[in-house]
């Protein structure tokens, strides 16, 4: 069995912890669909009030059109990436998608997604922060326990980190595996990073440190709040078998993250789509 081949169990075990932070190996991949950087700072916006919202207009959304099995987008020119570079896409096979989430944990909003998750019996993988996982240790392992990977996503999330030295990245990367691993009890195997700002040399220190990059396919831009509405219909129009949708449970206000995933969640389902772990 490939390092990273993983289904994760529901209850915080030593194996459960190794599971949770595993994922497939990195297979050919259609091309991108990507989104600017985010800074993932705090925006206006009203607290949450504790409840997931239901479809209030569900007339108003798109419907989602079937998918059809091995039907992926095609491979684009300037942003086809390279053998052994970023993964944007899950294998082009079947009518599997995978749900990323980022820039957590959050005290006031990954409880929400967790529960979203568990009432779709989804499974995610949430790509972390390394000092908010080392500040909310019970976040991560109520992550864990809930069957989702968790992926580094370094350990201050910098602007950009191609514009780091080498010394930086490395330290980017090992202290947020460091965190993980104290909190879980096991080391990540993938690696996200922030804006998806990537160089040869974020790619070998990731790779030095036994880690897989990953990257998103459908980007609706839900850090920037831009409505309900916009993510949904990001999702529900933009999303074929293969994609790997990008949103955030960390980074700010994440009310309109978690109202249209209420939404786009089981009308994807419904649709056909399943969803798998990259």
């Amino acid at each position: 069995m490939s390092r990273g081949v993983f289904k994760a169990r529901r209850t915080v075990s030593r194996r459960s912890v190794l599971l949770a932070l595993g994922g497939a190996s990195l297979l050919a991949a259609c091309g991108p669909d990507k989104g600017a950087w985010h800074a993932g700072g705090e925006l206006p916006g009203d607290s949450h009030s504790g409840e997931v919202s239901a479809d209030p207009m569900p007339s108003v959304f798109p419907s989602v059109a079937p998918p059809t099995p091995g039907q992926c987008p095609p491979i684009t020119g300037a942003g086809t990436p390279r053998h052994g570079g970023p993964q944007y896409y899950l294998p082009c096979k079947g009518t599997q998608i995978a749900l990323t989430v980022d820039d957590g944990p959050d005290p006031q909003y990954t409880p929400h997604m967790l529960a979203l998750l568990a009432k779709y019996d989804i499974r995610a993988t949430f790509c972390m922060i390394g000092r908010s996982a080392a500040a909310h240790p019970d976040l991560v392992k109520q992550v864990v326990a809930g069957g989702h990977h968790i992926a580094n996503h370094t350990y201050t999330h910098p602007l950009n980190l191609t514009k780091q030295p080498a010394a930086q990245i490395r330290a980017e990367l090992h202290r947020a595996s460091e965190a993980i691993s104290n909190a879980s009890g096991g080391q990540p195997t993938l690696f996200r990073a922030p804006g998806g700002a990537w160089s040869d040399a974020v790619l070998s220190e990731c790779g030095a440190l036994g880690m897989r990059p990953l990257d998103w396919s459908v980007d609706p831009r839900d850090w920037s709040r831009p409505g309900v509405q916009h993510i949904v219909d990001t999702i529900l129009t933009r999303t074929r078998p293969g994609a790997i949708i990008l949103e955030h449970d960390g980074g700010g206000n994440r009310d309109q993250t978690v109202s249209a995933l209420t939404i786009a969640l089981p009308r994807l389902l419904d649709a056909g789509y399943a969803f798998a772990q990259p």
